[in-house]
């Protein structure tokens, strides 16, 4: 088999049948490819929705659990998967149509680790409408280090934009952090630190839904502290993997640039900013020696957060 697609499903009614329905919109023989719904405990009727989707095609499987969370889901759905390459997508977003045999195809010849592909951001009042024209395209054969220096945004860390082989995963021992918020980030990070041969595509894979009540919509006190278990993780990397100055350093404005994000959506909400101290003390003990040296604005801000922290984020918030 050559792909497997994972599917976690918790309250998603309204989005889970044209996001399935997505998947059998490739023009793909369904002996080549399985879904595999993960079940994510979810109360509402999201599988009454998909039912007669699930009724007519085979290489459609279900797997039940409890509520655990994203993390849980997929890494479930991955210990399950028996395709060569694995695909994983959100239960809100979609695929564009008739866009992955190409990449498929590209990766079952090249064998890649990794394969990345683009993405484009859509609202709820657009994806009724929305086209991408595709057009015939070329991809490009790096290393993973290559590609994280040079490509990776640490702002578009998603895991739903690149096809995995399944093995790499599997050998590398690569599972998502269960219970926590931005999971994908130390996943896709680790990914290419630990990645031989990627490709880089232009082709236009994946609808991410933009809509309201999603996670990033919806930053509280509990979620930003998942912001300083990633940046944990990712300080370990920079502590306890081999690397060369060029990926150690783009690692560092990794994890710059999500401190920074922290750093707004504490200064840009009034619950968030009368917890401020309490945030970045609990970021203190998890990194007590986390530093920034790259430039100027990185050597002020990691002064102004190691001495005056509080005061620092009540001035960003102005």
């Amino acid at each position: 088999m050559k792909l497997s697609i994972i599917i976690p499903v918790y309250q998603v009614e309204p989005y889970i049948r044209p996001c399935v329905e997505s998947v059998f919109l490739q023009g793909m023989d369904d002996g080549d490819f399985e879904v595999i719904l993960v079940d994510d405990g979810t109360l509402d009727d999201s599988f009454a929705r998909i039912a007669d989707i699930v009724a007519q095609h085979a290489n459609v499987t279900i797997h039940r659990q409890a509520n655990q969370g994203i993390s849980v889901a997929r890494n479930a759905g991955l210990q399950k998967a028996a395709g060569e390459y694995v695909l994983f997508i959100d239960s809100d977003d979609l695929l564009v149509p008739h866009s992955l045999p190409p990449l498929l195809a590209d990766a079952c010849t090249a064998k890649p680790d990794i394969l990345y592909a683009e993405f484009v951001k859509l609202s709820d009042a657009q994806i009724p409408d929305y086209h991408i024209e595709q057009t015939a395209y070329r991809s490009t054969a790096e290393s993973a280090h290559q590609l994280f220096v040079h490509h990776f945004n640490p702002r578009e860390c998603f895991v739903w934009r690149a096809l995995y082989r399944r093995q790499f995963l599997m050998d590398s021992g690569l599972r998502f952090i269960p219970g926590i918020y931005f999971e994908d980030v130390p996943f896709t990070v680790e990914c290419y630190l630990k990645a031989g041969k990627c490709i880089r595509s232009p082709q236009t894979l994946y609808v991410y839904r933009q809509r309201r009540g999603s996670i990033v919509a919806t930053i509280d006190n509990e979620k930003i502290r998942h912001f300083d278990i990633v940046i944990a993780k990712l300080w370990e990397f920079k502590k306890t993997m081999a690397l060369t100055p060029l990926v150690e350093q783009k690692l560092m404005d990794t994890i710059f640039a999500i401190f920074s994000v922290e750093v707004w959506h504490i200064a840009h909400s009034d619950e968030l900013l009368a917890q401020r101290k309490s945030i970045m003390a609990d970021l203190k003990q998890r990194v007590p020696e986390l530093r920034f040296t790259h430039g100027p604005k990185q050597r002020l801000i990691s002064w102004a957060y190691r001495h005056m922290p509080s005061l620092y984020i009540k001035l960003k918030s102005f």
